[in-house]
């Protein structure tokens, strides 16, 4: 099993083990929920040991393919990593004309998918494609709110594997499309692309 830890500035240390025992002593010990619990995140080798502070780490990476799939929270069937390409090609936001709108309804009991960019201190950004259960109307923004403040949340990765997101660390989330029910807190106005936004500064500069 390869462990990859994300750090806040960007770099990436990894570890491995390819002792079975010991890949299930770890795998046992881990609960995806309380990885960020503790102070420190630790690693220890034969040759080093090495301590991470867990605030300041984004992300923990587990490749094997023996990892077995954790629950997630109910109505969420499946939460998967994408490739930035992939993820603008399947959410249509390469071409806006398809985009699908916030409001349209949705049946309760129904299955959906809901592409998902996150970013995380330091600018690192991930993007996730989850499956969804449609909840109540009454229920489906609450839902959503829950699991990204939750402590910590998983997906499964592109090359196989589980990874664990430290959402202390988060700074951003965007749903596409997003809830059919409006925040009654939230500022009613439209996402502007960095292609728009840069075309109307020009604008006032001319």
């Amino acid at each position: 099993m390869e462990i990859r830890i994300h750090n806040q500035s960007g770099s990436v240390e990894r570890f491995f083990q390819d002792g079975p025992a010991l890949v299930a002593a770890i795998l046992k010990a881990i609960h995806s929920t309380k990885v960020f619990a503790n102070n420190v995140i630790t690693i220890a080798g034969e040759y080093s040991l090495t301590s991470f502070v867990a605030s300041r780490v984004n992300r923990v990476d587990l490749l094997d393919e023996a990892i077995p799939l954790w629950k997630y929270p109910e109505d969420i069937v499946d939460v998967v990593e994408l490739a930035e390409d992939e993820f603008r090609e399947r959410s249509h936001l390469n071409d806006p004309a398809r985009l699908e709108r916030r409001r349209s309804p949705k049946q309760t009991g129904e299955n959906a998918v809901v592409f998902v960019e996150v970013e995380m201190t330091g600018g690192s950004r991930i993007f996730l494609a989850a499956k969804i259960r449609v909840g109540l109307p009454a229920e489906r923004l609450q839902r959503l709110r829950t699991l990204f403040t939750a402590a910590a949340v998983h997906f499964r990765m592109r090359q196989g594997g589980i990874a664990i997101l430290n959402l202390h660390n988060l700074v951003r989330f965007t749903l596409n499309p997003g809830p059919d029910v409006t925040p009654i807190d939230a500022w009613p106005a439209h996402h502007l692309s960095q292609g728009a936004d840069s075309r109307r500064l020009a604008y006032a500069l001319d």
